[in-house]
Order: structure tokens, then C-alpha cells, then sequence
């Protein structure tokens, strides 16, 4: 491999990576990872229908799974 595609590869990765560390950085500053609240705030509103259908289909998948093993 010539030293100058090396170096090109390498230039590119850098801005790349570069690039995608500010976005982060970006995102971050905008709390757009900030879902705490969200999380917390969403077992509060679970039903205890919605708990049992979701329940239902676990054990289905866990039953399909044996089915298929045999």
C-alpha cells in the first residue's frame, strides 16, 4: 500500500471520528440522552392490563422457543 492512500485512510478516519464525537458532544449539551424522567415516569402509567398482555406474550415466546428445540 502506497503512503499516501495510508495517510489519506488516516485523514479520513480522523475527520470522521472527529465528526462524530462533536454530534455526540452535541447531543449531549442538548440532553437528548437525558431520559431519566422518562423512564421513571413510565411505570407509573403501566395498567395492570397492559402488564398482563405483556406477560401473555412472554410466555407464548417461551413456549414457541421449547417447541422449536424440541
Amino acid at each position: 500500500m502506497h503512503t499516501n492512500t495510508l495517510f489519506l485512510m488516516l485523514f479520513v478516519s480522523l475527520v470522521l471520528g472527529l465528526v462524530g464525537l462533536l454530534i455526540f458532544l452535541w447531543g449531549l449539551k442538548g440532553k437528548q440522552f437525558n431520559d431519566e424522567k422518562k423512564m421513571l415516569e413510565c411505570l407509573l402509567y403501566d395498567s395492570p392490563q397492559d402488564l398482563a398482555i405483556a406477560k401473555q406474550e412472554e410466555e407464548a415466546q417461551k413456549f414457541k422457543r421449547k417447541d422449536a428445540h424440541g
